[in-house]
């Protein structure tokens, strides 16, 4: 069976008047119907950039440099081929976003009644009672209460819990195939986000949605996902189950991040950091590993050529050349 999103061999480049280089190269991903799909890294990893480019929403300066983005609902859609008109068919309708701070996502100017009968009016054909009605439903489903007062309410006139909800409540109005969830509890406490986590979870399984969930959390994703993909300077580093990441992490960055965590409330130990800073993308080396050096495993070969990703489990990648003697590449 044809997955519902496919990453193939997908890379993002940056162009100026002065420059252009690569930022996000070679990026593999299958998301399979109604899975829960995680991205992880650090700031900076292409976790965003990748995820703007599946709903074609690259700043003018960015651009898929090569490969294809394939969504398979009724038919097939190659989203990177596609017209404006068409890709705006796509948003919202089959995929929809939940954007990193729901303060500037959500405009200002309009009540929160004005700006999800918009996505209705732009996907659905219906009277303006019926879309009014569905908006007040959507509303309930997300824990807003009273939704009729809410729904003639402003952003400023919402806490940040509750205008995450009303952005929930948006992006799942029109019954997406496929939720794309951008950090969706950063600017929240820790209360919140687990409610906010919860309800997620809950209304995707509801609607059959599948979930690709952006975030530099770990803990994020170990609580709402199934599968994870572990991203460094803007590839893929490592990809499997997440319990499997978790349990055998194999390429040393996830060790690294996964390191980091587990020292954490031990007040014996000093908390461990992978020594050094993510590069920006002006200076990814051309060759070997980008993570080379910050390693502290690294070889000549690693500066030298760059590791495919190697098979070493069971639908397990990592792509370190740690591999080479255990693994098949993927």
């Amino acid at each position: 069976m044809a997955s519902l999103l496919e990453l193939k061999d997908i890379s993002i480049d940056y162009a100026s008047k002065r420059n252009h280089y690569n930022i996000v190269k070679g990026i593999n991903l299958s998301i399979d119907k109604k899975m829960k799909y995680g991205i992880v890294g650090e700031s900076g990893s292409g976790k965003s950039l990748t995820s703007l480019a599946i709903i074609n929403l690259l700043a003018n300066n960015l651009s898929i440099a090569s490969g294809e983005i394939v969504l398979q609902t009724n038919q097939e859609q190659v989203l990177n081929h596609l017209s404006k008109r068409k890709m705006r068919n796509v948003r919202g309708n089959d995929i929809s976003m939940i954007f990193q701070e729901p303060m500037t996502a959500l405009d200002p100017l309009y009540s929160i009644e004005d700006q999800i009968l918009e996505v209705l009016e732009a996907h659905r054909s219906m009277s303006k009672k019926e879309m009014r009605a569905k908006a007040v439903n959507m509303l309930e489903s997300v824990g807003i209460s009273p939704p009729q007062k809410i729904l003639k309410e402003y952003p400023h006139q919402l806490s940040g819990g509750m205008r995450q909800r009303v952005m929930i409540a948006m992006a799942l109005i029109c019954e997406p195939k496929l939720l794309i969830a951008d950090e969706p509890t950063t600017a929240l406490d820790v209360t919140i986000q687990a409610q906010i986590l919860d309800l997620m979870n809950n209304l995707t399984d509801k609607h059959d949605t599948a979930i690709l969930m952006i975030t530099h959390d770990l803990g994020v994703i170990l609580e709402t996902c199934d599968r994870v993909a572990v991203m460094y300077a803007g590839q893929v580093v490592e990809e499997a189950k997440v319990k499997e990441v978790f349990d055998y992490p194999k390429h040393p960055y996830t060790k690294g991040l996964l390191k980091s965590i587990k020292t954490l409330g031990d007040r014996s130990q000093k908390l461990y950091s992978i020594p050094g800073n993510v590069p920006t993308p002006d200076k990814y080396q051309e060759l070997g590993c980008r993570f080379a050096t910050r390693c502290p495993f690294a070889t000549e070969k690693c500066f030298e050529q760059e590791p495919p990703a190697f098979q070493v489990n069971h639908d397990h990648t990592s792509k370190c050349w740690l591999h080479e003697e255990e693994g098949e590449t993927g």
